[in-house]
């Protein structure tokens, strides 16, 4: 799930006090720190971190081709798309719902004819995780499955015991089956599990071997016992210390037996943008320095990641903003939100991983004559703005006139991050400037606009990242 500006409110409710206080304005000078040094580093691009491939162990040698995919939110819409309750659930998390299941076929069609060797899915597979919509997927996959392309898949956090498990109708929603963690090993048993050539002892985590020296090391970061327990799915992730002390060993194992290794999961590792520890953790998964770094530190060079719903591509940043090439995280889009983006990747025999991000541009629906593209970015835009006027009223105080005013720059920043890349404007970029010469609030939120359009490198939507050396 990408949070959008209403998302500030269950964040800031789930957070320390010292968020709090960031937002209303008491910015920490480490930030105006990264933000300084991110700004001058913002132009650096994947070719130029490239390190000098480490030869001494045997590797896949012919590219191998594979597709990624990152929070479908498979949805049936015979559960109901129509009436005030689906409505009001669309406007707290603005998805094309009512149109996942033609945007998954489009890219599975897509894929398939890219002959990839497989295909990985970094969770959020489902809505809210309705066994129906889990049984919906796994015919899906079949389909990739019959094309002899193989798949491998970790859950999300809306995808096990998850109580918004719903059917719609009128103004009701009415409760619906959802799986635990044991029948989701048991219908994915084809898409990862049955395939894995070892598995974590505490989690839905495995290591597979989908082409002969490659290793897929799939990280189960959801935290779906949690979710049982409380009254509302759990957002964050973790990786608990006997699933990374697994993680570690296997990367280790990987290296002395000459293999190499793709990690991917759910939560990302490394921020994406400057206020994004601070404003949306959930989206990290805890102790995300301490993980990364560990991870890294063990030879790990590249993740796939999701969650946050953005194209996005970052490697660590040092305390003084500087970013470290050690390991890349590569976070992908919601397959159903703008921009609908999903990536082809192949690793090379010198040990590149050659990133293509690719959009859906076509489904077999009836979209008024609109192109799709089109269509997906102004569903998102007629929805934004009334979030975001909301929530500007209500974290920075502003009176519903100025907090109209504002809310398009906010829409902008949050449209381009979604889509990866940002350019801003020299428009935008003096609107920024103008926010940060202000008093409080506008200095803050001028602070985090100009966080969500300063683009970390290396690129987004097509890179290259070293895997070895």
């Amino acid at each position: 799930m990408k949070p959008t500006i209403d998302s500030l409110t269950r964040c800031a409710s789930n957070a320390s006090r010292s968020t709090v206080r960031f937002v209303a304005g008491r910015t920490p000078s480490r930030f105006r720190g990264l933000f300084l040094a991110a700004c001058a580093c913002a132009s650096l691009a994947g070719p130029a971190l490239q390190a000098s491939p480490n030869s001494r162990c045997p590797r896949p040698e012919p590219p191998v081709r594979f597709a990624v995919l990152s929070d479908t939110h498979l949805y049936d819409a015979r559960l109901g798309t129509t009436g005030s309750a689906f409505d009001s659930y669309i406007a707290a998390d603005p998805k094309l719902l009512a149109l996942s299941e033609p945007i998954l076929d489009s890219a599975l069609a897509d894929i398939i004819k890219s002959k990839v060797r497989f295909v990985i899915i970094s969770g959020d597979l489902t809505k809210d995780g309705e066994k129906v919509n889990h049984l919906r997927m796994v015919r899906h996959l079949e389909r990739l499955e019959r094309a002899g392309i193989q798949v491998f898949v970790v859950p999300g956090n809306h995808d096990i015991n998850n109580h918004d498990a719903v059917s719609y109708s009128g103004n009701v929603a009415t409760p619906i089956a959802t799986i635990n963690d044991h029948e989701f090993r048991a219908l994915y048993h084809r898409f990862g599990y049955g395939q894995a050539i070892d598995h974590a002892p505490d989690s839905l985590s495995y290591v597979a071997e989908p082409v002969p020296g490659l290793w897929l090391l799939a990280l189960d970061s959801a935290k779906w016992a949690e979710s049982a327990q409380a009254p509302h799915p759990v957002v964050s992730g973790r990786l608990t210390a006997p699933t990374l002390a697994w993680a570690l060993k296997k990367i280790h194992q990987a290296e002395n037996r000459g293999k190499q290794v793709v990690a991917f999961m759910h939560h990302g590792v490394n921020q994406h943008f400057l206020a994004e520890p601070t404003i949306f953790a959930d989206y990290l998964v805890d102790d995300w320095q301490n993980v990364s770094a560990q991870l890294a530190g063990a030879g790990l060079k590249v993740i796939f990641t999701g969650h946050y719903h953005s194209q996005d591509a970052a490697w660590p940043l040092d305390a003084g903003g500087t970013p470290q090439l050690t390991l890349c995280d590569i976070e992908t889009g919601s397959l159903i939100q703008f921009p609908c983006a999903y990536r082809i990747a192949e690793l090379d025999p010198s040990g590149q991983l050659k990133i293509e991000s690719r959009r859906v541009t076509q489904i077999a629906a009836d979209l008024g004559g609109v192109p799709f593209q089109q269509y997906a970015e102004g569903y998102l835009r007629s929805l934004l703005p009334y979030q975001v006027t909301a929530e500007l009223e209500y974290l920075f105080g502003l009176p519903a006139d100025q907090a109209a005013a504002v809310a398009p720059m906010v829409v902008d920043a949050l449209v381009a991050n979604y889509a990866g890349d940002e350019n801003p404007s020299e428009t935008t970029l003096a609107m920024l400037q103008w926010l940060l010469s202000q008093p409080e609030p506008s200095h803050t939120l001028g602070e985090l606009l100009g966080s969500l359009w300063i683009d970390l490198p290396p690129g987004d939507n097509n890179l290259t990242v070293p895997v070895r050396g």
